[in-house]
């Protein structure tokens, strides 16, 4: 689908929108008492229904009024708006995300590894990881901001609740639900600096109160800030992509300007039989093409990134049993251009629950099945090694638990909890995953809480089952043989936490919520080169080097608090949160090789000395995690036409270490020093009539264009304007 396409149609549905003589009335959040806001429900950290206040968990709710009036302009910036959350800019509406940090480890090691391989995201319950080497592909996601009714974060390990990969915590996108019977349509769009324009639509029509159906649309356009490349083999940053000396230029960067282009459609069914049977059904598609920094590029820092998938998500509530299963289809290149980087993938997730209640007490079986396929067989040779895993490959992952939920002591007490086992296709054994939490209501207005948790990540395709060889030439006619191999016995990543949280409504108006948190990460895995193997009689090809995946000795220890606090003045609703922490790293050695490596760049010419072994006994402080970060919302409702939003979003210096640091050992190559920054926006909005919004955005108004990522761009100063609708 083509922008000009979806502009019309958007433009049309506005206008059809504007001409509906009955306009839909909105709860409006910022009309919401103290109390309220901390009523708020939150279903994702107990899997039922709860107030915020109530729940056992260290968690948060985004709500799209929040959203709203934040002037955020895609989920992923809204994202600043959650306390415990790392959220950098990467390019202009590309972002690198992390609950509580985990970032860039290990260090001194490729880029890939700082990406967020231990959050779990969600649309519905519906995982939307990326089985291939972790992480979520932000701009791959169907759904945009006005399908959005809320966010739902819960920080830790969450593994009991949701399966693997929940590690550092889970966020759960829940979409929009139809409130009043007849049409409703809603949307808008906005267009700023640097070529940004964003356009969203939606068109839903409630049969009954038992029957609703809904289909939107979606669409992001945005410019780079700087069209400026680093190039790797000179050091220096270039004008163009022209200039990095590559003969598939235009394959690897189709929009050098360009930092995003993306469209999404989808379509929600709800059926409610009865009271006590409910029936959902999503689809949709999307299509998306970015140019950010995710996976490592031997040429540059900055990479085209294209996936085009679909999806259906069934889910159904009956009579205690809930049942969910989704299939997601695609075609993705996380570097377009580079050799190996094209496949297809197929995942299908399926779970059961079943909710038993015995005088108070919630007991909750369930079982779940994926089965995660990728191929590259049809893009590349892989009989002749082609490709990058070897034509296709199969990850199934069974799983089964029981949750418990029991209150006593007058139900001031509450322990919630539970036990899961998972078994994966390879490494072939059982992982156990538990959780306990125990609450304490010292009054209606005091809660104290406890967590003592354990997660799993899951394996990944790459990491199983990578094949392929890198032939180098080395002079006189001859040449050297990298051969990387996949570790299908690997030992899987995992997080113990201990937190402690303390929740209060100190006054009628003003309340605080305060989390501290321990945790233990162990089983990293990295890419490590083995012995050399040298055969001249093998001419041209004389030296062979063995590389493949495997764990390495590597803990992280990571200590930190949380705090925020909301405050509600007449019309005015202030949110400041913050979170202070500390990262170190247990025996790690910036040396990926085994000691009995030929000697070179990668163990400083001393593989019995420079190896991955070599840091066992050391303790190191992690700089890329920021020691502070957090922000504000600051909200004023000046009348029922203007809304004024104030908000920030700020972290401390960070250092981050790539492997040119190791392999090069200048003191400069692979390390990028990240200034502090805080980030101010602003968002003015006038409704000249009940179900029309007129507004206008300034972000960065600060103007601090320090970058936030590793050779990334720094988006400067911009401003938006738009219209949104609510019929």
């Amino acid at each position: 689908m083509k922008l000009k396409q979806l502009t019309l149609g958007l433009a049309m549905t506005c206008s059809a929108g504007m001409g509906l003589a009955q306009q839909r009335d909105s709860t409006d959040l910022y009309s919401f008492s103290l109390e309220e806001l901390m009523n708020i429900q939150i279903v994702s950290a107990s899997k039922k229904a709860e107030s915020l206040f109530d729940a056992s968990l260290s968690a948060s709710v985004l709500t799209r009024e929040e959203i709203k009036h934040s002037g955020a302009t895609s989920i992923m910036e809204a994202l600043r708006l959650v306390p415990g959350v790392i959220v950098r800019e990467i390019s202009n509406g590309n972002y690198d995300i992390h609950v509580r940090g985990l970032d860039n480890v290990p260090p001194n090691s490729l880029i890939l590894s700082s990406t967020n391989t231990t959050t779990l995201v969600m649309i519905n319950n519906r995982p939307v990881y990326n089985y291939l080497q972790g992480g979520t592909f932000w701009e791959s996601l169907p759904i945009d901001l006005n399908d959005v009714e809320k966010i739902e974060v819960v920080r830790g390990p969450s593994s009991t609740l949701y399966g693997p990969n929940a590690v550092s915590g889970v966020i759960n996108i829940i979409t929009t639900k139809l409130a009043k019977e007849g049409l409703t349509v809603r949307g808008g769009g906005q267009f700023g600096s640097m070529s940004t324009g964003i356009a969203n639509a939606s068109v839903g029509y409630k049969f009954n109160d038992k029957f609703d159906v809904t289909v939107s649309g979606n669409t992001q356009v945005r410019d780079r800030s700087n069209g400026l490349y680093w190039n790797n083999a000179t050091g220096q940053w270039v004008d163009s992509p022209a200039d990095l000396g590559v003969p598939n230029t235009d394959e690897r960067y189709p929009d050098p300007d360009k930092s995003m282009k993306k469209y999404g459609v989808n379509a929600f069914v709800n059926y409610q039989a009865n009271s006590n049977s409910h029936f959902s059904l999503a689809t949709g598609l999307q299509d998306s093409k970015v140019q950010s920094i995710m996976f490592d590029n031997s040429v540059t820092n900055m990479s085209t990134t294209s996936t085009n998938s679909k999806y259906v998500d069934f889910q159904a509530q009956t009579y205690g049993l809930s049942t969910q299963v989704s299939y997601v289809t695609a075609v993705q290149a996380p570097v377009m251009g580079m050799q190996g980087s094209k496949y297809d993938y197929d995942v299908v997730d399926a779970t059961a629950e079943y909710d038993i209640n015995i005088h108070g007490l919630s007991v909750k079986p369930g079982v779940t099945y994926r089965t995660a396929t990728y191929k590259d067989g049809a893009y590349w040779d892989v009989s002749n090694g082609g490709g990058t895993f070897g034509g296709t490959q199969t990850m199934n992952t069974f799983g089964g638990g029981l949750r418990l939920d029991y209150k006593f002591l007058q139900e001031r007490m509450r322990f919630t909890g539970g036990v899961r086992m998972d078994k994966f296709t390879y490494p072939s054994k059982w992982f156990a995953s538990y959780q306990a939490a125990l609450s304490y209501k010292l009054n209606e207005k005091n809660i104290v809480r406890a967590v003592y948790s354990r997660a799993y990540r899951s394996p990944f395709i790459f990491d199983t089952f990578v094949s392929y060889s890198s032939v180098n030439p080395i002079g006189g006619g001859m040449y050297s043989q990298y051969a990387v191999t996949g570790n299908r016995n690997l030992e899987l990543l995992h997080s113990d936490m201990m937190e402690l949280g303390y929740r209060s409504m100190l006054r009628n108006n003003l309340s605080l919520d305060i989390e501290g948190y321990y945790t233990t990460t162990n089983n990293y895995s990295a890419l490590i080169q083995d012995e050399t193997s040298f055969t001249p009689e093998n001419y041209p090809i004389v030296a062979n080097t063995a590389m493949s995946i495997e764990n390495i000795p590597m803990t992280v220890h990571q200590a930190g608090v949380s705090i925020s606090l909301t405050a509600v003045i007449s019309k005015v609703q202030i949110k400041p949160f913050i979170t202070l922490q500390n990262t170190k790293l247990e025996d790690y050695s910036q040396y990926f090789s085994t000691s009995d490596a030929a000697p070179g760049i990668n163990n400083n010419y001393d593989p019995a000395a420079y190896n991955v072994n070599s840091g066992i006994g050391t303790e190191t402080n992690h700089k890329f995690t920021p020691k502070a970060y957090g922000g504000a919302q600051i909200n004023y409702s000046i009348s029922s036409k203007f809304n004024v939003n104030l908000n920030t979003y700020w972290f401390s210096k960070q250092t981050f270490y790539q492997l040119d640091n190791t392999l090069i050992n200048d003191g400069k190559s692979g390390i990028e020093h990240i200034n502090g920054k805080a980030l101010v926006n602003a968002k003015v909005s006038y409704t000249p009539v009940k179900a029309i919004s007129i507004f206008v955005t300034g972000k960065n108004l600060l103007n601090q264009k320090s970058i936030e990522y590793y050779k990334s761009d720094a988006t400067p100063a911009m401003v938006l304007g738009g219209v949104s609708f609510d019929f």
